[in-house]
């Protein structure tokens, strides 16, 4: 029953950190006896646990030198903050993955978890809310397909030139007789490659006449449960 309770507790939690509800003493407590025996598990396995909510492969992400992990805690949870750093990345068609994630540990399992996805599929393949989505990982083969578009791409006009030894911030999406490439992330350069001519068409440019707004200082309320510490061993 204890069990039981826990996870139950755990869970609530991450609902009310979503909602800003205020929380009684001895919920309070709960969480910081959860916290405490969470972090009893040590970095390592804190880490390893998380990894199952976005890959089949921990080993695999461990190993990724694009990849980057960190946990922290505080008065009322263990986070896992996981990021995917590749200058340039290929999603293959019907396909769709987490860039960066935030997963939320309570003693051997899950509890929670955020962070948007990136898509590259139809809008009803897209609603599907039940599959398992994975952390995007530069893979041999999708090593291979950048190179094939890139080649594909440098044909072209030399001002459509694209280095894959200093091009940052690219990403390919495969789509039935094209390619579609974006370069850059807010304002992004965008254009289609046709796979079998390679002719570029429906090229856009949002620098063209482009004046920046003054970027507006944003207001970050402070974390429940205080500040975050970090776990480094």
């Amino acid at each position: 029953m204890r069990g039981l309770f826990l996870l139950v507790i755990s869970n609530l939690f991450i609902h009310s950190l979503h909602c800003q509800h205020m929380h009684t003493e001895e919920e309070l407590q709960e969480f910081k006896k959860i916290v405490s025996q969470t972090r009893q598990l040590g970095r390592e396995k804190i880490v390893y646990i998380a990894l199952t909510n976005i890959t089949d492969d921990p080993e695999s992400v461990l190993k990724n030198d694009k990849v980057t992990i960190s946990v922290w805690y505080n008065d009322l949870t263990v986070k896992v903050d996981i990021q995917e750093h590749s200058p340039i990345r290929y999603f293959p068609m019907n396909t769709k993955y987490h860039l960066e994630k935030t997963i939320y540990v309570s003693m051997d399992h899950v509890s929670g978890s955020s962070g948007s996805i990136v898509y590259n599929q139809k809008k009803e393949q897209a609603a599907d809310n039940f599959s398992k989505v994975f952390l995007y990982q530069h893979t041999e083969d999708k090593k291979k397909m950048v190179s094939k578009v890139f080649q594909l791409n440098n044909r072209n006009d030399p001002q459509y030139y694209l280095d894959p030894e200093t091009q940052r911030h690219i990403t390919i999406r495969e789509h039935k007789s094209h390619y579609s490439i974006q370069i850059g992330d807010q304002y992004a350069i965008t254009y289609k490659i046709d796979k079998e001519s390679g002719q570029i068409y429906d090229y856009d440019d949002p620098y063209k006449n482009f004046y920046p707004t003054p970027t507006a200082t944003s207001f970050k309320p402070k974390p429940l449960g205080g500040s975050w510490i970090e776990i480094k061993e």
